[in-house]
């Protein structure tokens, strides 16, 4: 049954992943976390993987979030709330550390837990029609730092502030205003769209693309916490690869490159 619960497959170099509990606006339990975790870990060292597209199952609902039904059996006193805790932070590093460029499609009710996840992706592409909340204080939850950090890393402090203090519906284009998502565009163009974005940044030079969002991440360190070696690894790798001679070759030649990720 967990399996069903979350669905994967690839398609060329293309890896989708869907959380598929539309009955519960694709609330997340913990069993889903679970594999989630599993899921995004071993993509992350596949190498036929090159952009990964997160979405929720129909048009109801991107993710409402945590499972809240569960909360007595898993998040009761102090030792399930640790184990809950450590499961979900597995599946949040698996996906925001993940070196493969992630895109979440956004549709319906993108709440709480749902929000953490497409926020950890890379890119966010919403339909006009979504709609957006954190909603601790409607629940008397209270938001771990590395969660607030997230948002505000997203938004700004204002609008943190903002979202989690009134717990209030937000709609695509105020959250496209406050920096929650990339694009809006009609939701009878979103998937359209998003295919598009995959088939771009799966078309460009791998250790390129890499590069860029591991470096991007460092420049967002504070404090003269970049990794500078990391990112002069990564460049170097690029600049030693065989795609940067392709990418030379192709361009003389006028054709699209063809990378092999080496």
């Amino acid at each position: 049954m967990t399996a069903e619960k979350i669905l994967t497959r690839k398609d060329g170099h293309i890896a989708r992943f869907e959380i598929n509990n539309p009955e519960r606006r694709n609330a997340m339990s913990f069993a889903m976390w679970q594999r989630m975790g599993a899921v995004f870990e071993a993509w992350a060292e596949d190498d036929e993987v090159r952009v990964i597209i997160v979405r929720g199952a129909g048009d109801k609902a991107f993710s409402a979030g945590n499972d809240i039904s569960e909360f007595k059996e898993h998040r009761s006193d102090r030792a399930s709330i640790d184990e809950y805790t450590r499961v979900t932070a597995r599946a949040y590093a698996a996906l925001g550390r993940n070196p493969k460029p992630t895109i979440a499609r956004i549709e319906g009710f993108c709440i709480g837990g749902g929000l953490e996840i497409a926020q950890l992706c890379d890119l966010q592409i919403a339909a006009d029609s979504a709609r957006f909340a954190v909603t601790p204080a409607k629940l008397g939850l209270g938001y771990k730092l590395e969660d607030v950090m997230l948002l505000a890393q997203n938004t700004s402090m204002k609008h943190a502030k903002e979202l989690l203090m009134t717990g209030r519906l937000f709609s695509a284009d105020e959250a496209l205003h406050m920096g929650l998502v990339n694009r809006v565009v009609a939701a009878s163009e979103l998937d359209a769209t998003i295919d598009d974005y995959a088939a771009m940044i799966a078309g460009n030079a791998p250790l390129s693309v890499k590069a860029a969002k591991l470096i991007v991440h460092e420049a967002y360190r504070t404090g003269g916490q970049q990794n500078r070696a990391l990112c002069q690894a990564l460049v170097d790798a690029c600049h030693a690869s065989k795609d940067y001679l392709e990418g030379q070759k192709a361009f003389s030649e006028k054709r699209r490159p063809r990378f092999l990720g080496r």
